[in-house]
């Protein structure tokens, strides 16, 4: 190593340093301090400073490999040597201070950025911070001030990642001796330092330890609490943003707008200010074209979570393509991926506000059995979605009381499962996966496309900027509030609900240990149903290490209807189910466990999907909305594209296209009405009351007797059906295709 140690250290000094994550520090100035604490003395401590820097220096210049994680080894080892030293005065402090941040900063520039390790090297930063005192650290001098200023942006931004990110392991950040992280130690501008002190305050309204608004007795004491708080931030003596404004100005600018925005969205509307609100959204959005760069990722971020059409989405994505240019800038992937996710699920959601104290605009979990993971398989994109997925190993489905009737569903079964998986996912990686698909595919997703108008003849679409789009085929698959169902029929047609809600409580297991009753939803990965008067409860694990519960319940007619999630009280939910499995109520009392609530929608069966034009049909959930009893919402909505695209897939002439459309809706609609109706009967028998029907169901999954449903259900190959049933009919036609004309 000791030949590679002047070439590294002159490229730390010359670029890698200007890679640091800061706010209104000088880098080229805190990477000479770095190089100076490494070079002080002849001491293990002073050795892990120096491997540190270069593991570091390293990473920025080859990426990750052998040589920086090597380096970054001995770094941790001469820092555990150094521990134990005899002598560990504020040299040796300052000293574990620099390695530390330096083992941060090394998995924070790694460009997945999904190690988790960095909030780990901090704690452990902090921990020697806490164990020593100011007097004793500025005995070295200024160089401890900006250290602290460095440690003091990096713990303020941990914290807002790990409010919405925490990763199983990770821990709560120590706290810090507020003589330490103050303005009088500080180097900072004082509009940064005072920045960073409001968005720690910030962090802390918003935090899961917080009540939230809504249980608050004294509500309008914390209202004036949020708008004082507010007006702090609005109150910093940044510069007014001018025509010749630099990029630190403007940057300042954009953090206190982020702010703001923050604040904002998680007070849950208690700063009830819309017009101010979207007067910050436009400034921030007219400052990020001005920018040649932006190495903060906060504000960004934030945003990013405002822009409702493309063209607010590009301006952000290409502020962050600007900075990646950068030789100094660190990877953005995650910070994009995160993005990608958000914009997915505004564009799913049914309203416009993002809440980041209540984050589940699209749901929780998903289960997706072999007929939809088939498709998933044939479009390639199963590989990555198996990435975020979990595989069941077991199914059971129970009583209310616990009793286990029978290892069903059965998602593990070799005859079922052995080529398409039984798979359970998070809707947010599920999207994630199928967009990575896009481009392989040449498909454009155009987000924020607000369509007004539909012409089923040419067939064209108009969108609500004017913009006019012709296609050969439109396809309606706007869900089961669809617009394009009533344009077709010629009629308003709403969902209606028949009394059924949904509650979802998602649990996190990472405190579940084996002495507690739910251990075994924990240790192994299972589909699992309780089946009782009124409803049922289903629950699997998502993300490795959330458990999914859901409970359908009929509650009866309502003037209350809920289009999507709304937090809903935990005492409510176990109203439902007081004498059910003590499983479920221990659940429900694990720390962290949040409960929202919707209505359930059902649709009227449309007479027809096609119009008569053969150029327009609704597929999806427009067509044929299925409850969540079976777990075939979104698998219908698979074997809908399988066919079609299996049927589109073969020698077609553009005349034809009409008669594709029929076949596709004949294939279709017989499959998706049955499938539709097996959910109902699914659904009635979930809810059965104690009596002999109950016991008549409780014999019948005993004896297996569900095996053949699931075998009709998950067999099926949507696209070998469409392929099919195309073959069937171009062999009818004396004239046959030409396969020189094909779309």
């Amino acid at each position: 190593m000791e030949a590679l140690d002047p070439d590294l250290l002159e490229y730390f000094c010359c670029e890698a340093s200007a890679s640091l994550a800061t706010f209104g520090q000088d880098t080229t100035a805190l990477g000479t301090i770095l190089v100076r604490i490494a070079l002080e003395g002849d001491t293990v401590s002073a050795a892990a400073v120096l491997q540190a820097l270069l593991a570091f220096s390293s990473l920025h210049r080859y990426g990750l490999q052998s040589q920086a994680v090597e380096i970054k080894i001995a770094a941790l080892g001469s820092l555990a040597e150094g521990s134990f030293a005899p002598s560990f005065g504020a040299i040796e402090t300052i000293q574990h201070i620099a390695t530390g941040m330096l083992l941060c900063s090394f998995e924070v520039h790694q460009s997945s950025c999904t190690s988790g390790q960095w909030t780990r090297y901090l704690d452990g930063v902090k921990t020697v911070i806490n164990a020593a005192s100011i007097k004793t650290l500025l005995q070295v001098g200024s160089d401890a001030a900006v250290l602290l200023d460095w440690v003091h942006y990096h713990d303020v931004l941990a914290r807002f990642s790990l409010l919405h990110w925490k990763r199983e392991g990770a821990s709560e950040l120590p706290s810090t001796p507020t003589d330490l992280f103050c303005s009088q130690v500080s180097n900072l501008p004082p509009p940064i330092f005072s920045m960073l002190d409001l968005l720690s305050q910030v962090c802390d309204t918003v935090s899961s330890s917080a009540i939230p608004p809504e249980t608050i007795d004294n509500k309008d004491d914390y209202k004036g609490f949020l708008g004082v708080l507010d007006w702090r931030i609005r109150s910093l003596p940044i510069p007014k943003v001018t025509d010749h404004d630099d990029d630190a100005t403007l940057v300042m600018k954009l953090y206190q707008l982020a702010m703001l925005l923050y604040l904002n969205r998680s007070s849950e509307g208690l700063i009830d200010q819309p017009i101010r609100t979207q007067q910050q959204i436009d400034e921030a959005f007219a400052i990020l074209p001005r920018l040649s760069s932006c190495k903060q990722q906060f504000p960004l971020y934030v945003i990013g979570c405002e822009s409702r059409t493309d063209e607010q989405r590009a301006v952000v994505l290409d502020a962050i393509s600007r900075t990646e240019k950068m030789s100094y800038s660190r990877s953005f992937n995650q910070c994009k991926r995160l993005l990608q996710a958000v914009w997915a699920q505004d564009d799913l959601a049914q309203w416009n506000n993002i809440s980041y104290r209540n984050p589940a605009p699209i749901g929780a979990g998903i289960q997706l059995a072999p007929n939809a993971t088939r498709m998933l398989q044939q479009w390639g994109v199963l590989e990555e979605v198996l990435k975020y997925a979990d595989r069941p190993v077991a199914g059971t489905f129970r009583s209310y009381r616990g009793d286990v009737l029978s290892q069903s569903p059965p998602v593990s079964d070799p005859r079922l499962v052995s080529k398409s998986p039984y798979i359970v996912i998070h809707r947010a990686d599920l999207l994630r996966a199928l967009l990575s698909g896009t481009g392989k595919h040449k498909i454009e997703v155009k987000l924020g496309s607000d369509v007004k108008e539909i012409d089923f003849n040419k067939p064209s679409l108009r969108l609500s900027t004017g913009e006019v789009h012709e296609a050969e085929v439109i396809l309606g698959s706007d869900g089961e509030r669809s617009r394009c169902r009533g344009n077709l029929l010629g009629h308003a047609d709403p969902p209606y609900s028949p009394g059924d809600v949904v509650y979802r409580i998602s649990v996190p297991m990472k405190d579940i240990t084996e002495d507690h009753l739910a251990w075994d939803l924990k240790r192994r990965s299972s589909v699992n149903f309780w089946m009782g008067p009124g409803g049922h409860v289903v629950s699997y694990l998502i993300q490795h290490d959330v458990l999914n519960i859901v409970l359908v319940y009929h509650e009866g007619a309502s003037d209350k209807v809920m289009y999507g999630p709304q937090r809903a009280d935990l005492e409510e939910f176990r109203s439902k189910i007081s004498d059910w499995d003590p499983v479920l109520h221990e659940l429900i009392n694990v720390e962290g466990s949040v409960c929202t609530k919707w209505t359930l929608f059902q649709i009227h069966e449309p007479k027809q999907w096609r119009h008569e034009s053969g150029r327009f049909i609704l597929i999806g959930d427009a067509a044929h909305a299925i409850l969540p009893c079976l777990a075939q919402g979104a698998a219908q909505a698979f074997e809908d594209a399988g066919t079609l695209g299996a049927i589109f897939s073969q020698p077609m002439r553009r005349d034809q296209i009409p008669d594709a459309l029929r076949v596709f809706e004949e294939v279709r609609k017989p499959r998706a009405s049955n499938v539709r109706h097996r959910t109902l009967d699914q659904k009635a028998m979930f809810a059965l009351a104690d009596g002999p029907d109950q016991v008549k169901r409780d014999a019948q999954l005993r004896s297996g007797a569900d095996h053949e449903l699931f075998k009709w259900l998950w067999e099926y190959d949507a696209a070998e059906s469409g392929r099919e049933a195309w073959r069937k009919l171009t062999e009818t036609h004396e004239d046959g295709v030409k396969t020189h004309d094909i779309i």
